[in-house]
């Protein structure tokens, strides 16, 4: 299961997501059981720490919350846990998000991890076949020598 942060969503989401479900789990940031709310402007505030007593994260007043400038993608989980969206910050503003494709890797490294490991499976078969017919090459030149 793993730690994992909060974040409580005023900024537009999506078309077609329910606009009652606004709380989401990510671990794109240091998962330490922190409260973020993104704003209606699409910054992204650090507004409390869950080993804290005190209001649950729909109630969190952003006013005191601290600008976290973040800056790349972050994968978030609906608290429903049914929906999953790709968010883009860039220099601490929100440029986008979207819905995660299922089986989609959803950062540019897992994305070359998928392609990597691809682009392995694909060496070992060619390379299978062709270290198959240097080993029958080098079998029958070595029987017509003995």
């Amino acid at each position: 299961m793993g730690l994992f942060d909060e974040i409580r969503w005023d900024a537009p989401l999506p078309e077609g997501h329910p606009p009652d479900s606004r709380l989401f789990q990510t671990k794109s940031l240091d998962p330490c059981m922190d409260y973020y709310v993104v704003t209606p402007e699409g910054r992204l505030l650090l507004v409390g720490s869950g080993f804290e007593d005190g209001a649950d994260l729909a109630d969190r007043e952003i006013s005191q919350g601290i600008d976290v400038e973040f800056h790349g993608d972050m994968r978030l989980l609906s608290a429903e846990g049914y929906r999953e969206y790709l968010a883009r910050f860039t220099h601490g503003t929100l440029e986008w998000i979207r819905p995660l494709a299922d089986g989609e890797p959803w950062s540019t490294v897992a994305a070359a991890s998928v392609k990597f490991a691809h682009s392995r499976s694909n060496a070992k078969i060619a390379g299978g076949s062709s270290n198959r017919s240097a080993t029958r090459a080098f079998r029958k030149k070595r029987s017509m020598s003995i």
